[in-house]
């Protein structure tokens, strides 16, 4: 759902949890989305925030410090809350523990949801999604058409080899590892030879080994922990091979474990990795060139080239397999736009199915030609110039801190430009003469970064207008470069000149400004004209939140529109129209809550006129209105005065 409906969603859910709630409109919100009060056991005041990300992004402690200062922007203000889809860094949750600040993550809003029968919240919100009840699962086959049935069949037989691998996961090889190895006959020899060796020697070999084994124990265990469910209790190896004497029994243990794992994996996982080796591109050898960022005379890559039997396996254009230093790199690509030069690499979480957290490396082609390679930790964006310049983004602890590096290398390996930032990296382009560089950083930051390769300096921060950018594209416009922020057909897409001004916006960005330039000056205007000015904009508007919120805004300024025409001249026609048209636009906006409620008191009040007029049926007409609106969402709406008007109607 898109951010707007988010914030109205969590007013839902909160309503169903026993609060009032009012959702902040858009042009007003000052860091508040929606106030939720309650009035029992006692008088109290949440502030929410809503942040809907994707799984790429999380809340960062500058949210945290600025969201913590909103209570002192309400008098009688008990809590903030974040809600989010995602999740907080660990800075954050620190920072909102010494600030008060209530943190709901993404697994805690499901919890949420079912814990107060919030699943319908689902269906109405995300209209792709139908939540099944628990019970549906039980039915017998007799009950379930034969389609139904074959997919339960395969579900089934599925579900259970994918349970299996994902909590045995595989178990890599380490440096740690050979280490525990190693230092097993190393205590052999200090225990027996203790009065053979030279004391030195053996004080020296002593030490080594008490010390050396628990710390390599540690360091193998949470290493392999990354991508396996093993050891559960890796504290009490490294504890016992503290004792000395006892050393190399939690040592002989530990190994033997291992290997156990590791070979009931292998053998349940065979057929799973045989099965993903006929889909995986490999590449035909070519001609090997040593590395010559690295000066490694022995270490070659095969080039990245299309596999001689295209028939045989499934052609995957944006990969490539390159064999490199005894290692295999099933690796991304992308090639200059001469396609002279081909720049593939791997992230160093992500290996070729063995699980293994290693260096990731880049890896720069001239046709056959290796050029050069490199180590870079989690390089998951690049950009290829065609003079062989490359620029590569370093995702370094993803999701574990807000951290990023962004590089740019000549078709030599030398580099040209290296800047940290305090924010995770997105896209990157560069010019296709090399000359610029750029890359864009998410939320909090959410600002594109233009670089100056041969100088190797930054030449501006441009604070990017609409969040997060996914794309970016430099484009001649004018004899000069533009950097385009967003894919063309963007609704959000514009460009900027080397200056940082904007020179270029998508048709999307231009009705979007358009559409809130309407609904600010219908802010300003009186409420005739603020009808005239939101009705053109409800034509602008495209997308199913925009045209809810200008429905909103419709249907209170007709509810404020039939409350003056009241005061002026009594329940006239014009009075009676303005509500029907309050009440058309507040049905467009279910199911928030905001439309529920006033579509519950513009019938409240046709109701009550239609009693003053002895039209009855037309008074309960109203009232059975609301009663529906309350079965239909399961909310309050009826007053007791309603209800004692229904029942005496009824």
């Amino acid at each position: 759902m898109d951010p707007y409906e988010f914030e109205h969603f969590v007013a839902d859910l909160w309503e169903r949890m026993g609060w009032e709630t009012d959702v902040s409109a858009a042009a007003v919100d000052e860091g508040v989305d929606v106030i939720a009060r309650k009035q029992t056991p006692y008088e109290q005041t949440t502030l929410i925030q809503a942040k809907r990300y994707g799984p790429n992004t999380t809340v960062g402690s500058p949210d945290i410090q600025q969201y913590a200062s909103l209570d002192q922007q309400y008098t009688g203000v008990d809590k903030v809350v974040v809600v989010t889809t995602n999740e907080f860094t660990s800075q954050a949750r620190d920072l909102a523990e010494r600030l008060n600040v209530k943190l709901i993550n993404g697994d805690t809003l499901a919890e949420l949801v079912v814990e107060h029968d919030g699943l319908d919240l689902v269906d109405e919100y995300i209209g792709f999604v139908t939540t099944v009840d628990h019970e549906d699962d039980s039915e017998t086959p007799d009950q379930v058409g034969t389609e139904g049935n074959a997919e339960r069949q395969n579900t089934a037989t599925a579900t259970p080899a994918a349970d299996t691998m994902n909590h045995l996961g595989s178990v890599p090889s380490t440096i740690w590892q050979k280490i525990i190895i190693a230092a097993i006959p190393g205590w052999i020899i200090a225990f027996f030879g203790v009065e053979v060796l030279p004391t030195a020697l053996w004080g020296i070999l002593f030490f080594t080994v008490w010390l050396g084994l628990p710390f390599a124990l540690y360091l193998d265990a949470r290493h392999i922990r990354k991508s396996t469910d093993w050891p559960q209790y890796w504290w009490a190896y490294v504890v016992t091979a503290l004792i000395w004497f006892l050393a190399i029994v939690p040592a002989g243990l530990y190994l033997w474990r291992r290997r156990s794992l590791d070979e009931s994996t292998t053998a349940e996982s065979a057929s799973s990795h045989a099965t993903d080796a006929e889909t995986t591109e490999t590449a035909t050898p070519g001609d090997t060139e040593s590395e010559p960022s690295e000066g490694a005379a022995d270490r070659t890559a095969r080039s990245p080239r299309e596999p001689d039997d295209a028939s045989s396996v499934e052609h995957v254009p944006d990969r490539v397999d390159i064999e490199y230093d005894g290692e295999q790199y099933y690796a991304q690509r992308t090639t200059s736009p001469d396609g002279e030069y081909t720049a593939a690499y791997q992230d160093g979480r992500s290996g070729p199915g063995q699980g293994e957290s290693r260096p990731g490396r880049v890896f720069l082609f001239e046709g056959d030609e290796l050029c050069f390679t490199t180590d870079i930790d989690r390089p998951n964006a690049c950009a290829v110039a065609n003079d062989g310049t490359v620029a590569v983004v370093d995702w370094k602890d993803w999701g574990d801190t807000l951290s990023g590096t962004f590089h740019v290398f000549n078709r030599s390996g030398h580099r040209f430009v290296k800047h940290d930032f305090d924010s995770n990296i997105g896209p990157v382009a560069i010019t296709p003469d090399g000359a610029y560089a750029a890359t864009s950083t998410l939320n909090p930051d959410c600002s594109t970064y233009l670089f100056d390769v041969d100088a190797g300096e930054r030449l501006l921060r441009h604070e990017n207008q609409h969040g997060n950018v996914n794309h970016l594209e430099f484009v001649k416009r004018d004899n000069t470069w533009m950097l385009r922020l967003g894919e063309p057909d963007d609704d959000s897409a514009y460009g900027i000149d080397l200056g940082g001004h904007v020179v270029w916006k998508s048709e999307g960005v231009k009705r979007q400004e358009r559409l809130e330039d309407l609904i600010e000056r219908s802010e300003e205007s009186d409420l005739r004209e603020a009808v005239v000015l939101l009705e053109e904009a409800m034509g602008l508007a495209s997308e199913d939140y925009e045209q809810r919120n200008v429905a909103q805004q419709l249907a209170e300024t007709h509810w404020n529109l039939a409350k003056t025409v009241s005061q002026e001249h009594g329940p006239t026609d014009e009075w009676w129209d303005h509500l029907d048209q309050a009440a058309q636009y507040y049905r467009e906006t279910l199911p928030r809550y905001a439309g529920k409620q006033g579509l519950a008191k513009v019938k409240r009040k046709q109701g009550k006129q239609h009693l003053d007029d002895g039209n009855e049926a037309a008074a309960r007409e109203c009232f059975e209105t609301i009663a529906d609106l309350e079965d239909e969402y399961d909310v309050q709406l009826l007053t007791d005065a309603d209800e004692r008007r229904l029942g005496k109607l009824q």
